[in-house]
């Protein structure tokens, strides 16, 4: 079937730009985030357990979010919860006290799984309409929304506008988006129908298939290695090359902008060479970048480590979301679920691991093991994926 002609371009367009709408909402509260603590006057413990409330929304809301999806269609929920996200990131700019900004992280993390959810239950219904392998270009909607996002409220505030009036701004074009971008996600029909199994599902709604565990373990190790990049990258430079803090932050953009490319051309990369040569080809890639960062004594090494390290990632976790899709015994919505349980825990905990293993030993050792992990995420995506596997074929036992 060609994925090119009208009808088809539409459903691609607004998976990406749901995708996108969560990048650039979470891009826009990380620069909000110098307001809050000299607002409120707080030190960084207290900042730590404010910006744990978003991670505590989102868990929350998973066990939720495939169910909604799946008796309400993605298009609805992604309209309700981006309204509710960028509702929720207008309340926090406006200062008011902490503790309804604790409330709106809560609300505004709990939404951002659920679009999450909705984005990749979407995606994967998707993929077998058409029958190519897509979601890596729908990632990539979400990378670009990211550098688009911290860009824009960038450029905000350096024209001297107040978190208020920027957030407003960044809140019409979210609203654009929503009305004009997403209105081709599917409706509740089209995952019922997409959600039927090849076999009969488990009498026992808690079973869940060693595969799914498997995968999900993987997607844990590749979201606490990009969360390594995302909270570590500057402090081991600035300490271990030197680097000045107010340049610091240029070596995790090295790390966005190779992945926001790999991942707008991996569907391409992925229909030529397999999932199982993208995703083990990628953690390995993964591997090398961190070693050259930790090994080589330079920051133009470091730069390029840490690009390394974004080629590699961009595609392994759109990868394996779209291989555990077709995984029989588990209901679709509810294997999207549980991955991105596991894969936000390794958000949320993969940083903090990192923290304490760099306190006692020094964050080499902590690079050197998420390389070690990567590792054996190549080895064990190499087993369980089948070479240049498509959508159509057979699901996975």
């Amino acid at each position: 079937m060609n994925i090119l002609h009208n009808q088809h371009k539409h459903l691609l367009v607004s998976n990406r730009v749901a995708f996108m709408i969560i990048g650039v909402l979470e891009a826009a509260w990380a620069p909000l985030v110098p307001y809050v603590k000299s607002s409120f006057a707080i030190d960084e413990g207290t900042l730590g357990v404010l910006m744990l409330c978003s991670g505590f929304g989102s868990i929350c809301a998973l066990p939720l979010s495939g169910f909604l999806v799946n008796h309400f269609g993605a298009k609805k929920v992604v309209y309700v919860s981006g309204l509710l996200m960028a509702f929720a990131l207008l309340a926090i700019s406006l200062l008011i006290n902490i503790w309804l900004t604790g409330v709106m992280l809560i609300f505004f993390g709990g939404c951002t799984i659920t679009i999450d959810v909705a984005a990749n239950m979407n995606g994967v219904t998707v993929e077998r309409m058409t029958g190519r392998h897509l979601m890596s270009g729908f990632h990539g909607g979400y990378s670009l929304g990211t550098l688009i996002g911290a860009g824009a409220m960038s450029v905000l505030f350096t024209l001297g506008l107040i978190p208020k009036w920027a957030v407003v701004i960044c809140m019409v074009f979210i609203l654009l988006a929503l009305v004009f971008g997403c209105k081709d996600l599917l409706p509740k029909e089209e995952f019922v129908l997409s959600d039927a199994p090849v076999e009969k599902l488990r009498k026992n709604k808690l079973y869940i298939p060693p595969m799914v565990i498997v995968v999900g373990l993987l997607c844990f190790i590749m979201y606490a290695s990009e969360g390594a990049v995302m909270g570590w990258s500057a402090i081991f430079v600035n300490q271990e090359r030197g680097v000045d803090m107010s340049m610091a932050g240029f070596f995790y953009t090295a790390f966005a902008v190779s992945m926001t490319i790999m991942r707008l051309c991996g569907d391409k990369t992925v229909n030529r060479l397999g999932q199982r040569f993208v995703v083990a080809g990628g953690a390995l890639l993964i591997a090398v970048g961190f070693m050259i960062v930790v090994l080589v004594d330079s920051s133009v090494a470091a730069v390029a480590g840490f690009a390394i390290v974004g080629c590699g990632a961009a595609n392994v976790v759109p990868q394996l979301v779209s291989f555990a899709a077709h995984i029989k015994g588990m209901a679709v919505h509810n294997i999207i679920s549980f991955i991105n349980a596991l894969g936000y825990s390794g958000i949320l905990l993969g940083p903090v691991i990192i923290g304490f293993v760099g306190k006692q030993y020094g964050l080499h050792i902590s690079f050197v093991g998420i390389a070690v992990f990567a590792l054996i995420v190549a080895v064990v995506s190499s087993i369980i994926l089948k070479s240049k596997q498509t959508i159509s074929q057979t699901d996975i036992s």
